[in-house]
């Protein structure tokens, strides 16, 4: 609903018009108490925005709300309990408006931080932020398969072909929650035979410059038939996906993957980094600085993988402690580098 006059506003109408943008302002910053928004109203109009007296101010108030609700569109709630408004739609004229530019920006910085620790919380905080303005059109673009994110962009952030039918299959069975089904080539398979897996699909995420696709897997069939059911959590490179007759979504819909298993991790940073600003890596961090400087880092990861080579990029300034998952992939990796330069010379 706009608003539509036959004659020219009078002072009065701007005055209630400016005061309804600025009520629905201070509730995009959060919920409310009346007395909040009558003086943010106040300090962003004016301080004679509204009127003076109790009875004629609380008039305006509640004709303000009115015209929110019925001339611009925009909806709110009231909690009596907790005396607060709480922001429910901007309505379409106070809509966030983005170019197609911003919007591909959105879309790679939601599917790039997937997680809720530390620096990722604030950007998936921000991006909630930002969806909460947008249009359902725009949202609805947002989640849909053929966004306009799709495969010129992949390809160009991950070099290895991504098959167009992979990547639509793989977001129809997250939308959907449905079982996914899929011949896999990693290159650890020496035989590099195809191997099939079925799965229940969490995610896709962007990470190291690939996209992989975060599932619970059910079952892994080789190719002789051998079935592997052990249901694990697991990561798939996208481009490792098959576009092939095995490629399917289920009809049925999935059932809930568990959480994500929780690996402990402990290392020590050394001088110089230990002074400067320590990074939130993992959940649940804890700190103990020692006499020479360095500090003892714990913490929970969901994959020893990714945490070992995070930690690898600390160079000789990080000791991994521990635990045994984060610890037996740092040993190994350590080992294998060494055999690799067997001109190494060790103190």
């Amino acid at each position: 609903m706009g608003m539509t006059y036959n004659h020219p506003m009078r002072g009065s109408e701007w005055l209630s018009l400016r005061r309804c943008l600025a009520i629905v302002r201070r509730l995009q910053m959060g919920t409310a108490r009346p007395s909040e928004l009558i003086d943010f109203v106040n300090k962003t109009v004016g301080e004679r925005a509204y009127p003076i007296s109790a009875s004629a101010r609380e008039k305006a108030f509640k004709r303000d709300r009115e015209n929110l609700r019925r001339r611009l569109g925009v909806d709110f709630s009231y909690s009596a309990s907790a005396g607060i408004y709480t922001l429910l739609e901007a309505g379409p004229l106070l809509k966030l408006h983005l170019s197609e530019t911003s919007l591909r920006a959105i879309y790679l910085l939601s599917q790039s931080f997937g997680g809720h620790v530390g620096e990722h919380s604030n950007i998936q905080a921000l991006l909630g932020e930002i969806f909460s303005y947008l249009s359902a059109e725009t949202k609805t673009r947002l989640e849909a398969p053929d966004t306009g994110m799709g495969l010129d962009m992949l390809q160009d952030v991950d070099p290895n072909h991504i098959s167009k039918k992979v990547w639509e299959t793989a977001q129809r069975a997250i939308r959907g929650h449905r079982k996914l089904t899929f011949n896999y080539i990693s290159p650890t398979y020496e035989d590099r035979q195809k191997r099939q897996h079925q799965v229940v699909p969490i995610r896709i995420q962007y990470q190291s410059g690939h996209w992989y696709l975060r599932a619970y897997r059910l079952l892994r069939r080789d190719a002789s038939g051998a079935e592997d059911r052990q249901a694990v959590h697991l990561k798939y490179r996208l481009s490792y996906i098959q576009e092939d007759e095995k490629l399917a979504v289920s009809t049925s819909v999935a059932p809930s993957p568990p959480a994500t298993e929780k690996y402990p991790v402990r290392y020590r940073l050394l001088p110089p980094l230990s002074r400067g600003i320590l990074s939130e890596h993992f959940e649940g961090m804890t700190t103990v600085t020692r006499e020479d400087g360095s500090i003892e880092i714990s913490g929970f990861c969901d994959d020893p993988w990714e945490a070992g080579r995070l930690l690898l990029t600390y160079g000789e300034y990080c000791i991994v402690l521990g635990g045994d998952e984060v610890k037996a992939w740092m040993d190994k990796t350590l080992t294998r580098l060494i055999e690799n330069y067997p001109d190494l010379k060790t103190g």
